[in-house]
């Protein structure tokens, strides 16, 4: 397994991962973003497509409604499976997804009952378990202004989304939030003909090394921690307000600045690495590697497919 032990790692290296290599997939891949994704700003997957393209694996990049409850939200995922699925002659994908989107996959899967068209669900720092930020935006934020928040939405959904023309801001709030979010995953149970993995992200206000070896932090990466000794991630300067709402939720104090580890933990949990909510789709040097972490985006995705295809699917 590539699985690499924190603190004493044989990988240590500025690229943190091995080189991938393997062979493409058997089902197409659909890369699918979470609440607020599309092709542009902080939540979009940069280079993510191409590099698994590059690497031969059949694949798409969804687009689906970013400021949306889940039901919607994974009502076009269904059609961008259908497509891919028409288009390649495939039975079956693998979806990978980012945040709320492996919400939306488990969703697909579940109640709109595409078990025998989906072989295996990759989530990253997706809130299984809600995240904190949505229970405080329920609280502050009054339902007599949802009006003006999801026009404010459809406004920033129109420049980085072409689904962005709608928004129901506090539909997708619900889905999201700690306190509501079992509502929906009640109606969601695993399929058994579905292959399910996670991982999380973990990040930091400080960035401090020593946040590295903490007892506490190896527990709940289940000493599945890929870091170069002496670093650790510093979050985006967006998430620096929302750290201590994130660590004071009911789901531990390890988060990547929006999503705590164990609220992303779900299925197979392959481990933590060293990257905020948004570079783990690639929204930071949006090129090389993390100069102060080693974490490449791109290798990240390119080990997942080719982890994916070895499993067979």
């Amino acid at each position: 397994d590539w699985f690499c032990l924190s603190p004493d790692s044989d990988c240590a290296a500025p690229s943190l991962f091995p080189t991938p290599k393997g062979h493409s997939t058997q089902n197409p891949i659909v890369i699918h973003h979470g609440f607020a994704g599309g092709h542009d700003w902080i939540f979009a997957y940069e280079g993510a497509f191409e590099a698994l393209a590059a690497d031969g694996h059949v694949v798409v990049q969804t687009e689906v409604p970013p400021f949306d409850g889940v039901s919607v939200r994974a009502a076009v995922l269904r059609d961008v499976v259908d497509d891919i699925l028409r288009r390649s002659g495939a039975a079956k994908v693998n979806i990978i997804a980012h945040s709320m989107g492996g919400l939306d996959a488990r969703y697909l899967v579940s109640v709109l009952g595409y078990g025998d068209k989906v072989a295996s669900i990759t989530t990253i720092s997706t809130p299984h378990r809600g995240t904190h930020a949505a229970d405080i935006g329920l609280k502050v934020v009054p339902g007599i202004v949802d009006p003006a928040v999801d026009a404010f939405a459809v406004l920033i959904g129109s420049r980085i989304n072409d689904m962005g023309s709608d928004a129901h801001v506090r539909a997708a709030m619900t889905d999201l939030a700690e306190t509501t979010v079992g509502q929906l995953t009640a109606r969601m149970p695993d399929d058994a003909s579905v292959y399910y993995q996670s991982w999380a992200g973990v990040s930091s206000v400080f960035g401090l090394a020593r946040y590295g070896t903490d007892p506490s932090l190896l527990a709940a990466c289940e000493n599945k921690l890929w870091l170069n000794p002496g670093t650790f991630d510093r979050v985006r300067a967006e998430f620096i307000p929302l750290a201590p709402i994130i660590q004071n939720g009911s789901t531990g104090k390890w988060h990547d600045g929006l999503v705590t580890v164990l609220s992303a933990k779900y299925g197979t949990f392959r481990g933590c690495v060293p990257a905020d909510h948004s570079e783990e789709v690639g929204q930071f040097t949006k090129g090389p590697p993390n100069p102060d972490t080693g974490f490449d985006h791109r290798v990240f995705y390119r080990t997942i497919a080719f982890d994916l295809a070895a499993r067979g699917f």
